[in-house]
């Protein structure tokens, strides 16, 4: 299978637990990617069923130049207590673009040396330790993509995530949801992140 059409250098593909307890740090990346200048894809934009997902899926990542890994949740969980493969499987993928294309990828963890347990494949890759905080998430972007040209300031971009945060909780009231993970939260979490850098001069117009 091959990508079909260059990859988006400024699109970050977000393949992270869906889970509430992720919530604050799901809406801190959302906020952070976009102060940067980026754009934050995920799964929510594909149909949860469908006999082309799979496809779909590699589509929408070999269509993103990077992509963000959070593979925290190695635990087993659900009524059937079985681990999450999708996270992996998808790091999988994006390993292959960059063999195939250049694509660049970035591990998160939110323990020190648990990913030496769980995924001793990808020994001599450092994961970036969040410690399941949204200050430690803005860490690990600023690591990962807070190089060349102007980056913002870490004040500046902890008002955006305070301010998206509250957006974000008055959108799930009105819908009477516990977390942001759906795709219409997804869409206009991304507007609403990309309209307040816009208003306070960290993303140029247009």
């Amino acid at each position: 299978m091959q990508a079909t059409a260059p990859a988006d250098q400024q699109s970050v593909f977000l393949n992270v637990p869906f889970d509430r307890e992720y919530s604050p740090l799901f809406v801190t990346l959302i906020a952070v990617l976009t102060g940067l200048g980026r754009k934050p894809r995920c799964v929510l934009e594909i149909p949860a069923a469908g006999r082309d997902r799979l496809d779909r899926i590699f589509e929408l990542l070999s269509g993103c130049g990077s992509s963000l890994h959070d593979l925290s949740r190695v635990a087993l969980s659900g009524p059937l207590q079985v681990p999450r493969f999708n996270m992996p499987f998808e790091l999988g993928i994006a390993y292959c673009l960059r063999k195939q294309s250049g694509h660049r990828f970035f591990v998160m963890e939110e323990r020190a040396f648990r990913l030496q347990a769980s995924l001793s494949d990808l020994n001599g890759l450092d994961p970036h330790i969040h410690e399941g905080t949204q200050a430690g998430i803005l860490a690990c972007l600023l690591d990962c993509f807070g190089t060349g040209g102007r980056t913002p300031e870490v004040k500046e971009l902890k008002g955006l995530t305070s301010k998206l945060s509250r957006i974000t909780l008055r959108l799930q009231r009105e819908q009477s949801r516990s977390d942001p993970f759906s795709p219409h939260l997804f869409r206009r979490a991304v507007e609403a992140a990309t309209e307040l850098a816009r208003l306070e001069g960290l993303i140029a117009e247009g």
